[in-house]
C-alpha cells in the first residue's frame, strides 16, 4: 500500500487508480485470493484433460455359439465367452510356449490349442443351421506360411475336418467339407495372392444355406465361391483347435486375439460392424496391480505461501505471488 491520503495501489506491479473507499485488509483479501487460485487450477486442469474417445460400436450376438478373447489363461484354459449352452473351453498343451501382450496371444513355437473332448454342441449347431461364420482378429508373423497353417480348425486330424480357416503361402484358405467336396474340405476357397500380410487382420468367412461362401478383409468381401452340397457329413468327434491341427504339425506362428463362430452367416452390414468394434482392447497399465495414487491438498499447500504473501510480505511479494499463479495458469 502507498503511503499518504493518495490510496493507489499495486496490483501485480501496476499502479492503479485511488479507490473511494478503504482497501481490504490483508486476512480478508487472503481467502479471496486462495479461492481464485484454487479456481485456476481447476479451470486449467479441465482444459488439460483429453476429450473422451468415441465408444466402439457392440459386437453382433445374435446367432454367436463360441467366442475366445486371449489375453491370458483363466484358470488354464481360455474360456468360452459366448454363454451359449455348456461352454467349450479350449486348453493349451505347453502354456509356457505363448507370450500374452495387450489382449493378444502369441504364438512363436508349436503349441495345441484345443477342446477338451469334441465340440458336439458347436458342430450340431452349425450342421442344424446349414450356415456359419468364422470371425478371428490375427496377425500373421509372416505372409509365407505353408501346412496349410491352421489358424482355426474343426477337425479330427489332417486329413479329416468339417472345416479350417488356414493360411497358405500369401493368401487364405477356408476348408469346407459338405456333400461335394472331400473330407479333408477341399477344394478350397482362397483370398487372392498377397492378401495375408504381417499386419493386424479382421478375417471372416461365411456360408449361407444356398452354399455361397464369402471371404472379408477388414470389413470388405475379398472372395466368394459356391461351395455346394449340405453340411450334413460333419462328424460329431470333431475337436476345435486353434492356432495347428489335433496332431500338432500343423503350426499357424503370429499373434491371435479373437476367435468366434456364428450359426449363421453375418451380412456385409453386420461385418462391417464387427470390423468397426475392433479386437479387445486391454490395456497394459490394465494388467498390473492397482497404485495408490499421492493425495494433493492444494488449499493446504497455498495457505502458507500466500499468508505469507498477504500478511508479512510487501505490496512487490503480494506482485510476485499474483504472477507466479498468472504463470501456472497460462502453462
Amino acid at each position: 500500500m502507498m503511503a499518504g491520503s493518495d490510496r493507489s495501489f499495486l496490483l501485480f506491479g501496476a499502479a492503479m487508480p485511488a479507490l473511494p473507499f478503504p482497501p481490504l485488509p490483508r486476512h480478508a483479501l487472503l481467502g479471496s485470493v486462495i479461492r481464485s487460485a484454487v479456481l485456476i487450477g481447476v479451470i486449467a486442469s479441465s482444459a488439460r484433460s483429453p476429450a473422451r474417445a468415441a465408444e466402439p460400436p457392440e459386437r453382433v450376438v445374435d446367432g454367436l455359439q463360441v467366442l475366445y478373447t486371449f489375453e491370458a489363461l483363466v484358470k488354464g484354459v481360455f474360456p468360452d465367452r459366448a454363454g451359449v449352452g455348456e461352454g467349450i473351453d479350449l486348453r493349451i498343451d505347453k502354456p509356457q510356449g505363448v507370450r500374452f501382450h495387450a489382449g493378444r496371444m502369441g504364438l512363436d513355437v508349436p503349441v495345441v490349442i484345443a477342446s477338451d473332448g469334441p465340440a458336439k454342441r458347436l458342430t450340431q449347431a452349425l450342421r442344424q443351421a446349414q450356415q456359419f461364420s468364422l470371425e478371428v482378429w490375427i496377425t500373421p508373423a509372416e505372409g509365407e506360411q505353408t501346412g496349410p497353417a491352421r489358424i482355426v480348425s474343426l477337425s479330427l486330424d489332417t486329413s479329416k475336418r468339417s472345416l479350417s480357416l488356414v493360411q497358405e503361402k500369401g493368401r487364405y484358405e477356408l476348408r469346407l467339407r459338405t456333400s461335394t467336396t472331400s473330407d479333408n474340405g477341399t477344394p478350397a476357397t482362397p483370398t487372392p495372392d498377397g492378401t495375408a500380410v504381417h499386419r493386424p487382420t479382421h478375417l471372416v468367412a461365411t456360408r449361407t444355406p444356398d452354399g455361397i461362401v464369402r471371404l472379408s478383409l477388414d470389413g470388405k468381401e475379398v472372395a466368394t465361391n459356391t461351395v455346394a452340397g449340405d453340411m450334413n457329413r460333419w462328424p460329431d468327434d470333431c475337436r476345435l483347435v486353434v492356432g495347428n491341427e489335433v496332431s500338432g504339425d500343423r503350426p499357424w506362428r503370429g499373434e491371435i486375439a479373437l476367435v468366434a463362430l456364428y450359426a449363421r452367416a453375418l451380412s456385409a452390414d453386420e461385418i462391417a460392424q464387427n470390423f468397426a468394434a475392433g479386437p479387445p482392447q486391454i490395456e497394459e497399465a490394465a494388467l498390473l496391480p492397482p497404485g495408490q495414487p499421492e493425495q494433493v491438498d492444494v488449499v493446504g499447500a497455498l495457505i502458507p505461501f500466500l499468508s505469507d504473501c498477504c500478511f508479512n510480505g510487501s505490496a512487490g511479494e503480494e506482485a510476485a505471488a499474483g504472477r507466479a499463479i498468472m504463470a501456472a495458469h497460462e502453462e
